[in-house]
């Protein structure tokens, strides 16, 4: 009698297994979340604010490791090679769009499950104070008259930077030293330290307001058709470079995702508990605090905001001629 009423028990739980779904236990371990910049810029301090506030909402622990390197595909490409289980999360900011079109990967936002699109950054560029140049026009001249000679700061072929330089050529056959690093924080810190001399920088970078406003480092331009709240005194690019708003908005933006693939219930629950905490007044406090411009995108909405970056920016390249392919072998329409 005991061993049929244990069999039965046992027979009950494995038909209950089946028929729950995976979010009923979801999560029961920690969750990896895998940023894939550099501490200091702006998807490091983006990620740091939210995660808490989405650990509080699924009861489990988001252990954060940063793993910067190539535009970000590092930590893509990783994620991407996980299971699709919901315990791997990618926070990353616009460089995937360009991976395939720049060679620098074969994954971009196509291939994931998009949890929440957090925040869009303006960038401005920097120069160094120790430098002549007191406007863009001068940086651009300068530049025409001596090529690859002015260091500027880059994340990397497919970050913003890269991008703001590319467009730069195109429109005015101008071509800057570009000078790597693993995230906007240890580009600033190259360029406090005198070691390059310009960088476009995201405004929601760590204390890039304040640098600028203390006189450490020297606003050139900001990356918008209209002057920001928060540096009034610093020209839009477009005042400078009219032809310029053809390609705006272009600027920094940061999301959450999991692979595709995984199970829809999971991902419901991730994506409830993102969009739950982008909107919590911390958050936005956080967001006003580093100047930056809510998002709070999922769904369809951010597959629309992502696909209509993509086209912008990978056909803005081609056109620039940096890219080893062209965007239209991916499918990726023109604007």
């Amino acid at each position: 009698m005991k061993r049929s009423l244990a069999t039965a028990a046992a027979i009950l739980f494995l038909m209950l297994q089946q028929v729950l779904p995976a979010s009923a236990a979801y999560p029961d371990k920690n969750i990896n979340g895998y940023i894939a910049w550099g501490a200091g810029g702006g998807t490091d301090n983006a990620s740091r604010a939210l995660t808490p506030l989405v650990e509080k909402l699924l009861g489990a622990k988001i252990i954060l490791q940063n793993k910067p390197g190539a535009a970000g595909s590092l930590a893509t490409t990783l994620v991407s090679n996980m299971p699709a289980d919901g315990y791997s999360i990618l926070y990353n900011a616009e460089g995937p769009a360009l991976y395939k079109i720049l060679g620098l990967g074969k994954f971009d936002y196509n291939d994931f499950e998009t949890l929440c699109l957090m925040v869009f950054g303006v960038d401005v560029i920097c120069v160094h104070p120790d430098t002549p140049y007191k406007t863009l026009d001068e940086l651009v001249k300068a530049a025409q008259a001596s090529p690859r000679t002015i260091k500027l700061a880059s994340t990397g072929t497919g970050g913003i930077p890269f991008v703001i330089a590319s467009i730069l050529k195109a429109m005015h056959n101008v071509e800057f030293n570009l000078v790597g690093f693993d995230g906007d924080g240890s580009g600033i810190a190259a360029l406090l330290g005198g070691h390059v001399d310009g960088m476009p920088i995201s405004m929601m970078g760590a204390g890039t307001v304040d640098l600028i406003k203390t006189g450490k480092l020297r606003a050139l331009a900001v990356i918008y058709d209209k002057r920001v709240e928060q540096l009034p005194d610093v020209p839009a690019i477009t005042e400078i470079y009219p032809e310029f708003a053809q390609y705006l908005p272009i600027g920094h933006f940061y999301g959450a995702f999991v692979k595709k693939g995984t199970p829809e219930d999971i991902v419901t629950k991730l994506r409830d508990a993102y969009m739950t905490a982008v909107k919590d007044p911390s958050f936005m406090d956080f967001i006003q605090r580093l100047n930056g411009i809510p998002l709070a995108l999922s769904g369809e909405e951010a597959g629309e905001f992502l696909r209509k970056n993509q086209s912008n920016v990978a056909w803005l390249l081609q056109d620039a001629g940096v890219t080893k392919a062209s965007p239209e072998e991916f499918g990726i329409p023109k604007p």
